[in-house]
């Protein structure tokens, strides 16, 4: 199990909207949008870090206390099981669209 310790808040763009941009060490990425203590979640990527080792929900763990609402929009089918957890264990509060991929393997 990782432990994360770092967490920076930055902002740019993602596609053509204003973003915000959550970096922790390790290389995890969270990429979503901030609305009051709202934040929609569009993107988490782990980096090189191997999957199922407890990472994403470490950096999910950061982030909670930061906002009274999370959800998740535009979540890959095979990311469906891990964005269910987060959900059972309060990391987030809804889940959006599924998003069906020709292949189901993960790719970064």
């Amino acid at each position: 199990m990782y432990t994360l310790h770092e967490m920076r808040e930055t902002e740019g763009y993602y596609g053509n909207r204003r973003a915000t941009f959550f970096r922790f060490d390790k290389g995890v990425r969270i990429i979503g949008f901030k609305k009051n203590n709202h934040f929609e979640i569009r993107v988490l990527t782990i980096g090189a870090n191997p999957r199922q080792n407890g990472i994403g929900k470490e950096a999910l763990k950061l982030l909670r206390p930061r906002f009274k609402r999370i959800s998740v929009s535009e979540i890959y089918e095979y990311a469906l099981p891990f964005w269910i957890k987060m959900k059972e264990r309060g990391l987030i509060n809804n889940l959006g669209t599924v998003k069906a991929t020709e292949n189901s393997e993960y790719v970064d």
